[in-house]
């Protein structure tokens, strides 16, 4: 075998295959999911008009509360989680699963009780005209059926994180379609109104929890539905990693209240109907960047654990290629034909036609830094630096988009809509000279990667001495014992060695990714494969006869089995994986 050299850029192999794994069913997931969103508003606008589309925008921010509380714990839940399962920790991160889920089930419940007692009031607060009836039931509903709908989060993350991106998102992009299909048939067929959009939501939600649930229940991963102490600890750990782009949506509750006033103020009804549009198809263009970024924190998550910062920046670099690539083609759209978008939510005459047609065009030219700020937020949030993550959403959702609303706001419903593009632009200006000053762009100064060594082989040699003895050299200069070092190459051959001779004949080429992690006093190897789903320590040893020559390539391992202090293997990614702690 050889070590791939670093300018052919084969030893990033298994981060692109792994990226394409994650990425591909993510942006599947997301697209469906802001389909989902659009398609409710295109249904209400072509069934009832500017009235029914207001009453989704006032309605936005019930939304807003619900999504910081569901995302908040999924996502950074899902991220340790993640984390945990990387150092064979299975039932720690199952823990961490449950907590969240009691968690949420008990907020959901005291939070919807109160919002349907004090209902009136928070029609109002919303910015609601007295006796908007329309607005008032589409509001009753989303907090009747909130529990159902909300639960989507931790069950949609902590599955994609299992190691079962697929299912996860066959799940939500399902489930999206359900809302699309059952949309059309409550609003346009049986003329629920603002009803049948929130009655299409839930049967898209049933579906997807189905989905997920049943991947859970039939064990087909990590997760379990069990009776499990609550692991208080984890919660503010979890909060605080999630709550970092989550909160977005706490700053979007405040802004979107304060937009629907000033556009009832400046345009009445219309005004708001063409924000909604416009809010409907910004949800579309950040469904990209984001699908780019729930693909790689369970990617970056396992690489931090690691130690492989190299892996971590290709993740990145893939992120914001893949993000960019996707977006172009929505931004050309949207500046050549913002009336076509227009027509397709059914504002197509008078003022607010010509509301949302400029408010689309002038979005667009905020997609490109908008994709920059998402995808390095989420960056920051897997490299556990969430005070970047903080900034960023603080800045481009609340601080710079608030202000610019009120400088934009001066010049009309003309220039009202470049509040997108300053806020975006503004965060940018703000956030990488922040980064750069404490402790660099890419922020991995807490990632110790001195303690780390990381080779990739592949299959053209049997000779692998030269791997093992850079591995071994590196243990010897950080302190390990003889006894570890020696175990360090034997591992790493025997491992190859068994890979190798098994699928030979099934794989052109055998790729192996070999890291060492020495770290106070113990010594841990992470060992990744592309061979089919095969756990090499998990073989019987109790029948080699070395008399009769029976199961002599399996020597070697039964000597790892024997002499490693605990060794792990889960199927992720694609990849076999092996942590084995000497």
């Amino acid at each position: 075998m050889r070590i791939f050299s670093r300018e052919i850029g084969k030893d990033r192999y298994f981060v692109r295959k792994a990226f394409k794994r994650f990425f591909w069913p993510a942006m599947l997931s997301s697209f469906w999911l802001a389909v989902a969103a659009v398609a409710d508003s295109i249904y209400v606008g072509n069934g009832i008009g500017a009235a029914g589309l207001s009453a989704i925008g006032f309605g936005q921010p019930v939304y807003m509360l619900y999504n910081i509380l569901s995302y908040g714990f999924s996502i950074g839940g899902s991220i340790h989680f993640a984390s945990r399962l990387a150092e064979g920790h299975e039932e720690e991160g199952n823990r961490i699963f449950l907590s969240i889920l009691k968690l949420l089930l008990v907020l959901y419940a005291v939070t919807v009780t109160l919002g349907l007692f004090f209902l009136p009031q928070i029609v109002q607060l919303l910015g609601a005209a007295p006796g908007d009836e329309t607005t008032l039931t589409y509001i009753r509903l989303q907090f009747t059926f909130i529990p159902l709908m909300f639960l989507q989060g931790p069950f949609y993350y902590f599955v994609h994180a299992d190691n079962a991106p697929r299912t996860a998102a066959a799940a939500m992009s399902l489930g999206g379609i359900a809302d699309v299909c059952f949309g059309y048939i409550f609003i346009m067929r049986m003329h629920l109104g603002v009803a049948g959009s929130v009655y299409a939501t839930v049967c898209g939600a049933v579906l997807m929890l189905s989905i997920t649930g049943w991947h859970i229940l039939t064990h087909r991963g990590t997760l379990r539905l069990c009776a499990m102490k609550m692991d208080w600890k984890c919660i503010p750990v979890s909060a605080q990693t999630g709550f970092a782009t989550s909160i977005q949506y706490l700053f979007q509750f405040v802004t979107l209240i304060a937009v629907n006033r000033l556009l009832m103020s400046m345009g009445g009804t219309f005004a708001v109907a063409a924000f909604d549009v416009v809010y409907s198809v910004s949800e579309l263009c950040v469904a990209i960047p984001e699908a780019a970024v729930i693909a790689t924190e369970p990617m970056i998550s396992t690489y931090r654990s690691e130690r492989n910062t190299g892996n971590i920046l290709t993740t990145l670099d893939l992120s914001l290629i893949w993000a960019a690539i996707f977006s172009l083609p929505v931004l050309l759209i949207m500046c050549i034909r913002p009336w076509a978008l227009s027509l397709l939510f059914g504002m197509i005459s008078g003022a607010e036609r010509q509301y949302t047609m400029r408010g689309i065009f002038v979005y667009a030219t905020s997609i490109i830094p908008m994709v920059v700020n998402v995808v390095f937020c989420g960056y920051y949030q897997a490299v556990l630096q969430e005070w970047l993550s903080y900034l960023i959403t603080f800045l481009r959702s609340f601080l710079f988009f608030l202000s610019s609303l009120v400088i934009c706001s001066f010049g009309g419903m003309d220039t009202v809509w470049f509040v997108f593009l300053a806020a975006e632009v503004l965060t940018i200006l703000c956030w990488v000279p922040a980064a750069i000053f404490r402790g660099g762009f890419l922020q991995l100064k807490d990632i110790n990667t001195g303690q780390a060594k990381s080779v990739v082989i592949d299959s053209s040699s049997r000779d692998i001495s030269e791997v093992t003895q850079i591995l071994q050299n590196f243990c010897r200069e950080k302190g390990s014992t003889p006894k570890q070092v020696m175990y360090v190459g034997l591992t790493v051959e025997e491992i190859c060695c068994v890979v190798a001779e098994r699928f030979k004949s099934m794989l052109g080429e055998i790729y192996v990714q070999a890291t060492v992690v020495v770290d106070e006093g113990e010594t841990t190897l992470y060992l990744r494969d592309n061979v089919y789903a095969y756990n090499s320590l998990g073989e019987n040893t109790e029948n080699i006869r070395l008399d009769e020559g029976e199961g002599l390539d399996l020597v070697g391992v039964r000597i790892v089995q024997k002499n490693a202090k605990q060794f792990y293997y889960r199927r992720y990614s694609g990849f076999n994986t092996l942590v084995i702690r000497l």
